[in-house]
């Protein structure tokens, strides 16, 4: 394997054989480097290498995680480069288009190089580069204890993976049959010539409870390479706040920075609002909302921000089930924040697919721009080796609009359209051979008229849109969702724009008045779309595109 333009091996390894072992990375004159790693955890391992070189990386008797090159001069240009085992059990360079091919990995939405992620944390705009970072687990693909992946973009649409940033607490990692934890979800603010996070670090017992340990933390970085290590900033939850107590965002109205948490107060969930004239110093002030809704754990990830004139609150709902019997749903508050205190006014649900949770925003040149974890909480997961569990939506632009939010994709999706399959009006739609799966639909209609859409079909499973009596509506059958009601709170349709991609499907209703975000694993190389309407004449005009991939 040659570094080429790198000067960093990065590799998350363990022992296989119930003792020690070593990683050895060795040079082409015969110099050898060589670490020892343990069987409860992975270690993070760095190797120094020389540029346009060539090494053999000599894992026998380990168990490797996650492998890459790092230390580039254009790191945030080009990204790391990953090494997987060949069939010889050698590591060497991997390409990007081999480990996306796959029927159920997406290939134009956000998704890890493998293994687990959840929550976007630390969302923003820095020296001409979106970055984000997400919860990360890099060994498997399951939830377990944190640490922080990184991506940048230049356009919001084609990322590039960079190094690991953050990893558990050492006394986590070396005694994970016992407790749990990490470095959990967090935020970012973007300042003249630095970025400054803050996150939750979490410790405890494997299942949570008044054991269980939360503080806010902060670290900065100038260039989103090298970060300086973590300060506390709040280590007590206030008083009759609930042990969940996480997921700093932090916001400035006027002269004052404040940051919202989520927790619950006196067992009803609960976004706490703290403030700070310096961004170090934080001073619990009240609840900013409290949500008397019954059946909820906590709020998790909350964000708030000023948006078209209103202040608007967001959260998660966790452990809870609504009247469709949908899980762990997401919603918002739109009202005014005056001395302090927000006063809501209308509220709604972010996302009626229910898969779509954790969502973070950030400002950029005059947008609110959105980002939402593609979440299973129906279990419905297809395990792929190599594979990924877990992804991104579309970024969404944000606004609000008589009372209601509004979500559309931003603009920057346009430039992944490709081939147009399908252009007319007025007639039912038959494409049941959509090569590669990956798609958008644009529909309008001039008039009512019920509808059913297939928008996926893998032999007895289906994933429809449904437009009659019952309302406008996802629909899945042959899965775990099958009997839950993903409804949308639209009274008519008029616009219809649908994406696409592998395992996940996004619709947005009339212009983002309604967004539903629902994962369906489909192992076929294609795809359908199967509309028919009750009244075709009300089919004003309809186009089907093709999309390419990111990667």
């Amino acid at each position: 394997m040659n570094t080429g333009k790198y000067t960093c091996i990065e590799v998350f390894a363990k022992s296989k054989t119930g003792k020690s072992e070593s990683v050895k990375v060795i040079s082409g004159n015969g110099k050898c480097q060589e670490q020892e790693v343990g069987t409860f955890y992975y270690e993070w391992i760095k190797f120094k290498v020389s540029k346009n070189e060539d090494y053999v990386i000599d894992t026998h008797n380990c168990a490797v995680s996650l492998c890459y090159l790092s230390g580039s001069d254009d790191l945030l240009d080009s990204g790391v480069c990953y090494l997987e085992p060949d069939s010889a059990g050698e590591m060497c360079i991997r390409e990007s288009k081999k480990q996306y091919n796959s029927p159920i990995r997406e290939q134009y939405h956000f998704v890890p190089w493998k293994n687990w992620m959840n929550d976007p944390n630390g969302l923003c705009w820095y020296q001409g580069r979106y970055h984000m970072f997400y919860q990360f687990n890099p060994h498997s693909q399951e939830w377990s204890n944190m640490y922080w992946g990184h991506a940048v973009s230049k356009d919001l649409i084609h990322w590039v993976h960079l190094p690991v940033v953050l990893e558990p607490q050492e006394e986590i990692l070396k005694n994970p049959q016992n407790i749990k934890g990490g470095a959990f979800s967090g935020s970012a603010v973007v300042l003249d010539n630095e970025v400054v996070f803050y996150l939750t670090r979490h410790i405890g017992p494997l299942k949570d409870c008044e054991e269980t340990v939360q503080k806010q933390w902060m670290m900065k970085s100038q260039d989103m390479i090298h970060f300086t290590p973590e300060q506390l900033m709040i280590e007590k939850r206030p008083e009759n706040a609930s042990f969940h107590f996480r997921d700093p965002k932090v916001l400035k109205v006027k002269d004052t920075w404040y940051m919202v948490l989520a927790s619950a107060m006196n067992d009803k969930a609960a976004i706490l609002l703290y403030s700070s004239k310096d961004m170090e110093n934080w001073k619990y002030l009240h609840p900013l909302l409290i949500e008397e809704t019954e059946g909820i754990e906590c709020f998790e990830c909350p964000d708030f921000m000023e948006l078209d004139g209103k202040y608007l609150a967001l959260g998660a709902w966790m452990c809870h089930y609504d009247e469709q019997n949908r899980y762990q749903m997401s919603r918002y508050y739109i009202g005014e924040f005056e001395n302090e205190q927000f006063r809501k006014e209308s509220e709604g649900w972010f996302d009626f697919g229910s898969n779509c949770y954790a969502m973070q925003s950030f400002c950029h040149e005059g947008r609110r721009i959105n980002i939402g974890w593609i979440s299973d909480f129906y279990k419905e997961h297809l395990e792929w080796n190599g594979g990924a569990y877990g992804s991104m939506t579309i970024p969404r632009e944000m606004h609000i609009r008589d009372g209601r939010l509004f979500l559309t994709p931003v603009e920057e999706i346009d430039l992944l359209e490709g081939e147009i399959l399908y252009s007319g009006e007025k007639e039912n739609i038959n494409l049941n051979q959509i090569p590669g799966n990956t798609y958008r639909a644009r529909i309008t209609f001039n008039e009512e008229t019920e509808f059913s859409i297939l928008l996926g079909k893998d032999n007895e499973k289906e994933i429809l849109l449904l437009n009659d009596k019952k309302g406008v509506r996802i629909q899945t059958r042959g899965v775990r969702s099958e009997n839950i009601l993903f409804k949308a709170d639209v009274e008519k349709v008029e616009f219809l724009d649908i994406f696409v991609d592998h395992r996940v499907i996004e619709v947005y209703i009339n212009e983002g008045e309604a967004v539903g975000t629902k994962l369906f694993y489909n192992t076929s190389e294609s795809g359908c779309f199967m509309l028919n309407a009750e009244k075709q004449e009300a089919v004003k005009k309809a186009e089907i595109s093709l999309m390419k991939s990111i990667w």
